[in-house]
């Protein structure tokens, strides 16, 4: 027997789920993210706060003796090439925070996302993978690693990590991933190079617990 209720129900919900769901998440994300390069080399941040502060990894600073921050404001590229300060790193955890010395105007920096995903969630990430700026990629998160270890040029890191089949490359380090709704949840870090498709991202808790310390 054919019921309304069920259908308006079924209607009522699949409405839900579309409302909350973000189909703009990379025109809503992309000017929060920045490009840091200097002689070395390049890789990615986020702008977390009105104040200019911006989230990258430590390895994509450390070591550097200037570089600079390029940010998707106003005004051409002279205009929008800043310096950066570092404010604290952990070397261990691969996470830096710098603060930009000129700060756009009408900044919206990323949101902090206070739920944890879950495995099988969609991820967004956005960054310059091999020099190709502010480019999107999108997956999915495919397990939780507490405590996992890594290593990158002869440094060890550890720390609880997402692993993802989101594709990210060099230059997207210290990227945002985020979630459905443009919040961030992660920071895009390293590739495993004994797999293919194997990515993974500092998670949201690593982050939060860094920028309390």
């Amino acid at each position: 027997m054919f019921n309304m209720k069920k259908v308006a129900l079924y209607i009522f919900l699949s409405l839900a789920l579309y409302i909350e769901a973000n189909p703009n998440v990379y025109d809503e994300t992309v000017d929060k993210v920045v490009l840091i390069y200097s002689e070395e080399n390049m890789g990615s941040g986020v702008l977390i706060s009105e104040r200019g502060y911006v989230l990258t990894n430590w390895h994509v600073v450390k070591d550097r003796k200037e570089f600079y921050v390029l940010t998707l404001a106003e005004g051409g590229f002279d205009e929008n090439k800043r310096k950066a300060e570092i404010i604290k790193f952990n070397e261990a955890s691969d996470l830096a925070l710098l603060k930009l010395k000129t700060i756009p105007q009408n900044l919206k920096p990323l949101k902090i996302s206070k739920v944890i995903p879950r495995v099988g969630d969609s991820v967004h990430a956005v960054g310059h993978p091999h020099g190709e700026m502010w480019s999107y990629s999108k997956g999915y998160i495919s397990a939780h690693r507490e405590g996992y270890t890594w290593k990158n040029e002869e440094v060890d890191f550890q720390g609880d990590v997402y692993q993802m089949q989101t594709p990210i490359n060099p230059g997207n380090s210290g990227g945002p991933l985020v979630n459905d709704h443009g919040n961030l949840i992660g920071l895009n870090t390293f590739i495993s190079t004994q797999g293919q498709g194997l990515t993974y991202a500092i998670t949201v808790e690593e982050i939060i617990k860094f920028l309390n310390e």
